[in-house]
């Protein structure tokens, strides 16, 4: 709420404020830095005021913000209060504003490194529960970029009225690349950028949890024995918070000016602490809260902002003239709430919306950012800290068609990355024509005689990064006449959004049911590998290539892409007709995309057997931790997925596989050069599950008959299809479980849906 001049208000709040969103080991890891004046919350009374507070819907506290502040104040009186620090900032505010109006403003834009502390169970690898994937990690400091920038997709559906006042507050994060100077490893290179992986194992006082920590032990145990110095890194601590929190924050410092307090607070505890399941985007995120704005809330916190409607009803401030007063905070997505005699702006990144509702900040409170950074210690210095660095410039592309015949031509486009504006490309065709290109986008390159040939491209970016990226014998060059598969399936729909359920659940370790996957190397069921089963594609076939569609995996040990004949006992894997090395890294992939690992030579696929297999096997001693999720699901007949145990193949006659992995063969005719895929039929999806209607079916192959049927057996929908898409629209049927049924190539599953409208 706004007004011109500071208010004396009944909610005392400090300078060294925190509020609050509630809802392997490589090394030493703990810091080597003494802590001093610790604070001691009180436990009894943080959990006397969870069990008051007021909760959502769903049963989260969305705001811990005064009673956090209640129990600081109650273990440390000497914080300063929240007129103190107005006072101190609303001149260099006024300041910054008047320069900005006469046009003398300073505009800089400036880099904050961040170190995520990831918090998780001693038995968790990277990926599983608590020590949340590098993906789901970084995703976090994408959408900070993102929502400090204005650059964030959701800017367009601010409201008209607000656009005048939105913001770019000009901030840019990175992830710290090196170890704090307060680290035993003080200066190394980190091997996840941003991510400093911690288990409850290194830190005294604390153990595996299934509830979380309490915000006692975490800022009196975790934060003092992980946390790097603030002059050189933003601390966020991940991990499970007690009680239903999203996340919280400390304010900052007015420190080091006349009459006030020169330690608001332990430097030991400054930054954000985040809920493991509200961090990022993927994952495990649990919505409405999956879109990282917990993290941009607590942001704003940590920068100086207070919430929108100033923690109080109509009258009280938040210091900030362009954000509406609101009476209270504001949940889900009210975007036509009034109060206080305006439109409430419920989009602020400041109020209590769901994160899909957040989409801006204001030039007023640009204004204060700007002075924290600024003024404020720990947040100061950041600017100028080395530790972090630019996300790296990147340096990919891709080529279509890969296999062409003397004289044709490869389209080839680029697909780097660069956190900063790339500025240079410098392509290398070795055996091409022209043989060498500098600018984004090359003409097409022409191939002239028969080989294999490799292309290299080099870029820049205005920031000083540089990569170079060379695919070796990339492209293969048939003599004349050849027929040819051009590697490109036109018409493809992976459409992979919007699935139900938790994709990348990992219990097999514990031996829980239903499987839904193997640690090779260390998992109960002694598995090493898994073969998935497809139907032979008839004389004359030859296997080119194989996709692998939304497969996870952790870890960096390596086996082996293999393809079996069925000749084996009971139509097992059999004699392995091709094998090539990869890393269990290559297998990790953004949900909308498939992996393509071109087969050279081409397997002949004039085989004695109907079917063959694809699969991944460690047939090498793998690394513990090493993770493959195979996607299976319990209740389904069939033999189309197979397990190597010690003891040899098993057939996983009573599992399915199901959205988690998908492996699609792509084979060519040798004669006509025509291009098909096939995989195998249990790979098939449908979602949403549940449903409000319309379900969206994935098929592994562009020829099925697709039958629905209610509970008590009777048909209500039926449709053949051409297409590995198909939409079945279900909001005429009353709620209920519906089965989908699908033939295709002779065979037939089923997949339960539950329509719930």
């Amino acid at each position: 709420m706004k007004k011109s001049t500071l208010l004396l208000s009944s909610l005392v709040l400090s300078a060294v404020l925190v509020f609050g969103q509630n809802s392997r080991k490589a090394g030493p890891i703990l810091n080597t830095q003494t802590v001093s004046n610790s604070v001691t919350l009180n436990e009894e009374r943080a959990q006397e005021m969870i069990n008051s507070a007021e909760r959502t819907a769903d049963g989260k506290i969305r705001c811990f913000s005064t009673e956090y502040n209640q129990l600081l104040k109650e273990a440390y009186p000497g914080i300063a209060s929240t007129e103190e620090f107005e006072a101190w900032i609303a001149p260099k505010v006024a300041e910054y504003q008047a320069q900005k109006a006469n046009g003398t403003a300073k505009k800089a834009v400036i880099t904050v490194p961040i170190i995520m502390h990831i918090i998780h169970n001693s038995t968790e690898s990277v990926g599983q529960g608590r020590n949340i994937s590098q993906a789901q990690a970084t995703s976090q400091i994408t959408i900070l970029n993102d929502d400090f920038r204005r650059l964030n997709a959701d800017a367009s559906n601010t409201p008209a009225a607000f656009l005048p006042v939105a913001a770019d507050l000009e901030i840019n994060f990175v992830p710290a690349l090196r170890y704090a100077s307060n680290h035993p490893l003080a200066g190394q290179t980190l091997a996840e950028p941003g991510i400093n992986r911690v288990s409850t194992a290194d830190i005294a006082g604390i153990n595996n949890t299934t509830n979380g920590y309490g915000t006692a032990t975490i800022d009196a145990t975790i934060k003092p024995a992980t946390y790097w110095d603030r002059t050189e890194v933003m601390n966020v601590w991940v991990c499970q918070i007690q009680g239903g929190i999203l996340g919280y924050a400390q304010f900052p410092s007015s420190s080091g000016l006349g009459g006030l307090n020169t330690n608001g607070g332990n430097a030991n505890t400054d930054g954000l602490v985040l809920g493991y399941t509200y961090t990022g985007t993927g994952g495990v995120t649990q919505a409405p809260f999956n879109k990282g704005r917990t993290a941009t809330h607590e942001l704003g916190h940590w920068a100086g902002l207070r919430h929108i409607w100033g923690d109080g009803a109509c009258g009280t401030d938040d210091f900030v003239a362009d954000t509406p007063e609101s009476d209270a905070a504001n949940y889900g997505c009210t975007s036509t709430h009034s109060s206080c005699g305006s439109t409430d702006m419920v989009q602020n990144y400041m109020d209590y919306s769901d994160d899909g509702c957040m989409n801006l900040f204001t030039e007023g409170q640009k204004a204060r950012v700007v002075q924290v950074f600024a003024n404020s210690p720990g947040r100061a210095e950041l600017p100028t800290s080395t530790l972090g660095g630019s996300l790296v410039a990147t340096a990919n592309f891709t080529g279509a068609p890969l296999v062409i015949n003397e004289g044709a031509s490869v389209t080839f486009t680029d697909a780097s990355t660069s956190p900063d504006n790339l500025n240079s490309w410098t392509w290398s065709f070795p055996g091409g024509t022209p043989s060498s290109f500098v600018g984004q986008t090359p003409p097409a390159i022409t191939y002239a005689t028969q080989g294999l040939y490799s292309v290299t491209l080099t870029i820049g970016d205005d920031n000083g990064g540089a990569d170079s990226e060379t695919k070796t014998d990339y492209i293969t060059v048939n003599p004349a006449g050849t027929a040819i598969c051009d590697s490109t399936v036109a018409g493809w729909d992976w459409n992979t959004e919007n699935f139900g359920g938790s994709y990348w659940t990992q219990d097999a370790a514990a031996c829980n049911l239903p499987l839904e996957g193997y640690v090779a190397g260390n998992n109960c069921y002694d598995d090493n590998g898994w073969a998935s089963k497809m139907s032979s594609p008839g004389a004359g076939k030859e296997l080119v290539e194989v996709r692998y569609v939304f497969i996870q995996s952790t870890g960096t040990g390596t086996g082996n892409l293999k393809i079996w004949d069925a000749d084996g006992a009971g139509g097992s894997p059999n004699t392995v007709l091709a094998s090539a090395p990869i890393t269990t890294g290559q297998f990790s992939a953004n949900l909308n995309q498939f992996i393509s690992l071109p087969i050279t030579p081409a397997i002949d696929l004039d085989l004695t057997s109907p079917s063959f297999f694809i699969g991944y096997d460690h047939d090498v001693t793998p690394l513990d931790g090493d993770t493959i999720v195979m996607g299976l699901a319990a209740g389904t007949t069939g033999n189309n997925v197979w397990a190597n145990e010690v003891g040899g193949w098993l057939d996983l006659a009573t599992y399915g596989t199901d959205s988690k992995g998908t492996v699609v063969a792509i084979v060519c005719d040798k004669t006509t050069g025509v291009e098909s895929h096939t995989s195998e039929l249990s790979s098939i999806v449908a979602y949403p599950n549940p449903t409000t209607g319309i379900v969206e079916v994935m098929l592994p192959a562009n020829n099925a008959n697709v039958a629905v049927f209610n509970m008590i057996g009777e048909e209500v929908a039926n449709s053949s299809t051409t297409s590995n898409m198909l939409k079945i629209d279900l909001s005429a049927q009353p709620n209920g479980v519906y089965f989908i049924k699908v033939t295709s190539n002779g065979e037939v599953t089923t997949k339960k849906i539950l329509l719930s409208k």
